[in-house]
């Protein structure tokens, strides 16, 4: 009976040892089947590039890191990288470009009531003029959408020879004489900006902005004749000769643009009593845009 009981006993401890040893191994088998070691981390699923939360514990649900899948993976993406080319869209801007055409010479006469005395285009008495048409066109592809002059007072006045709000500063001319000299008559001019007329096929084909709700649309442009009030330099006692004339719309950076690098247009004028002759090329009264 003591025999048997010792033989059970070493039998026991032999069972033991080789669980022992089984484990050690990393498997277990049982009933024939193989299933891996709960207890033993295997380092062919350990990615040594990631930590866990906790060092030095293995994770039993942790998911690898996909390299072909970023989303899944742990490393942080960088917060200065910039998106490729095909990920950035190009942001519908403004883009404002001026025009001037039909120059001409006139000498009038303004008394104290005149509205362009009002509007100080002029001191009373008799002047002599240089004339002309001003255009500004959007060329970009975003409106330029002012509002109603009565919620921006800050920006707008009222013009008594226009009988409507002006932008203020909103184009200024300027002339130079052949030693590069600017003459003592350069000035910002305000101006009512509105749809006059389309000038891109693709287009609103109907105007949306006037001088109560003002504001040009892409592919429209605004025009400025040469007979109203205030559309002129006065060039009292100017001598003949050859002259420089820059036209900026604008000129205060009051309306945000693509680029302001194309917003003034240059020509030449030859001055000789009354008469006006344009010396650059008919492609030089409008600036190209360079945006």
């Amino acid at each position: 009976m003591t025999k048997r009981m010792k033989d059970r006993k070493r039998a026991t401890v032999l069972v033991g040892i080789i669980l022992i040893a089984v484990v050690g191994a990393g498997i277990i088998t049982l009933g024939d089947v193989t299933v891996n070691n709960p207890f033993t981390v295997n380092d062919s699923n350990t990615d040594t590039s990631t930590t866990s939360e906790s060092e030095g514990t293995a994770n039993e649900e942790a998911t690898p890191v996909d390299k072909e899948n970023p989303a899944t993976s742990s490393t942080p993406a960088e917060s200065n990288s910039e998106p490729s080319d095909a990920q950035v869209e190009d942001k519908p801007e403004v883009n404002f470009v001026p025009g001037v055409r039909d120059f001409s010479i006139s000498t009038e006469e303004f008394d104290e009531s005149s509205t362009d005395v009002e509007d100080g285009f002029v001191t009373p008495g008799e002047h002599r003029l240089l004339r002309f048409d001003t255009i500004i066109y959007n060329l970009g592809d975003a409106d330029a959408e002012l509002g109603h002059p009565e919620n921006r007072s800050d920006q707008f006045e009222y013009s008594d020879s226009h009988n409507h709000a002006h932008l203020k500063g909103f184009n200024k001319y300027a002339l130079f004489d052949e030693s590069g000299n600017e003459m003592d008559m350069g000035k910002k001019q305000t101006f009512c900006l509105r749809d006059d007329f389309q000038t891109r096929s693709n287009a609103s084909s109907s105007a949306k902005f006037n001088c109560d709700y003002q504001g040009i649309s892409a592919g429209w442009a605004d025009v400025y004749p040469a007979s109203l009030p205030g559309q002129y330099l006065v060039i009292d006692g100017l001598p003949d000769g050859e002259y420089t004339l820059h036209a900026t719309t604008n000129a205060e950076g009051t309306i945000d643009e693509k680029c302001d690098d194309d917003n003034t247009v240059r020509v030449d004028l030859r001055i000789n009593n009354d008469t006006v002759t344009v010396l650059s090329s008919q492609e030089d009264h409008v600036k190209p845009s360079a945006c």
